[in-house]
């Protein structure tokens, strides 16, 4: 087959592959939910940071697949990843359950030509008041810890199956690169995706009840927590080698 009808195919194949395994990872899901929460179409940010991180974690260990595909023990690897996964979705949850509990809202009574009625405004935990259906500003620590929450995964589960042993499993390492880069487009384009979806659900949402979205946030971090807590007893009770 000629090159140029290859690698195309082999981009789409990986392309493909990235999407569905991001998607319908609970552990991936859960990860990004507390933090999109809100976000509007900024969550994209989250998601696709999310994304490359993924992207960069699969990449460090399907390179070193690739160099000691005799001698590296990829199982090893992802269950004691997997346990890290678990680690890192708790303390996202707790954080989401914590910013849900000190958000607050407030009415605010005022008086205009149609008569007297109420504003409610969001205050978030850092004390700047956010107007109801308001776009607050992305946070650096929600991007960082998208970005290396992404880093973990990559590192873990299934990623090794449609990533780093698929990409290993060509002839040449540009059909590796090839197929690694398709992986990585359709990770960060079909998070972004998603994030962006629940950003701007939540949002309009909340526009339209702005006392909903606290309840969003902690229903979303109480969903992390939980599976959380399950990926780390499935890890322990799955064998690591």
């Amino acid at each position: 087959m000629s090159p140029h009808i290859a690698f195309p195919l082999i981009l789409w194949s990986g392309f493909v592959a990235g999407s569905i395994h991001v998607l319908t990872g609970p552990d991936h899901i859960a990860a990004l939910l507390p933090l999109s929460v809100g976000k509007r179409a900024r969550a994209w940010a989250l998601g696709a940071r999310w994304g490359i991180g993924h992207s960069a974690g699969v990449l460090v260990i399907a390179v070193v697949a690739i160099l000691l595909r005799h001698s590296m023990d990829l199982q090893l690897v992802s269950a004691w990843s997997e346990r890290l996964v678990g680690v890192m979705l708790i303390a996202i949850g707790g954080w989401g359950m914590r910013q849900a509990l000190r958000d607050r809202l407030h009415a605010h009574g005022h008086s205009h030509g149609d008569g007297p009625h109420e504003h409610l405004h969001a205050h978030a935990h850092d004390g700047h008041e956010v107007p109801a259906g308001g776009e607050p500003p992305l946070p650096h620590a929600h991007r960082h810890t998208a970005f290396f929450a992404g880093i973990l995964h990559g590192a873990a589960g299934t990623a090794h199956l449609v990533g780093v042993l698929a990409a290993a499993a060509f002839a040449t390492v540009v059909e590796s690169g090839v197929y690694l880069g398709g992986f990585a487009l359709g990770t960060i384009l079909a998070m972004g995706a998603f994030a962006a979806a629940v950003g701007i659900t939540t949002s309009r949402a909340s526009e339209r009840a702005p006392r909903l979205l606290p309840w969003f946030t902690g229903a979303a971090s109480v969903l992390c927590l939980l599976v959380g807590v399950v990926w780390i007893a499935w890890s322990l009770v799955t064998p690591a080698a």
